[in-house]
């Protein structure tokens, strides 16, 4: 059995990481998603590969869920978002995580 040390904390600095992250390189909804960003900054590349990192993204996903009441993916695409929204979204899911 693998014990998993995914706290609230982690999951925060994930999402705030991966808000800095799409800031500095620039987000797209189709090339370069918030789940992608998420992903890289919490070292998830493929199932099975970190379970520590994979739970960390389903919380992190989870909590973009709650805070934006869809799935980001579906959120994210819709007409006339902007980057500003996405990283501002990221970082207010990172806030209510440590709540």
């Amino acid at each position: 059995m693998v014990t998993l040390s995914v706290t609230r904390s982690r999951v925060a600095k994930v999402l705030r990481d991966a808000a800095s992250l799409l800031e500095r390189e620039g987000w797209d909804p189709r090339r370069y998603p918030m789940v992608h960003a998420i992903d890289e900054v919490a070292g998830f590349f493929r199932p099975g590969s970190n379970p520590t990192a994979e739970e960390t993204t389903l919380r992190a996903d989870d909590a973009l869920t709650e805070l934006l009441g869809l799935e980001p993916v579906t959120w994210e695409q819709m007409s006339g978002r902007t980057q500003a929204e996405v990283v501002t979204a990221l970082r207010a899911a990172a806030d209510e995580v440590v709540r």
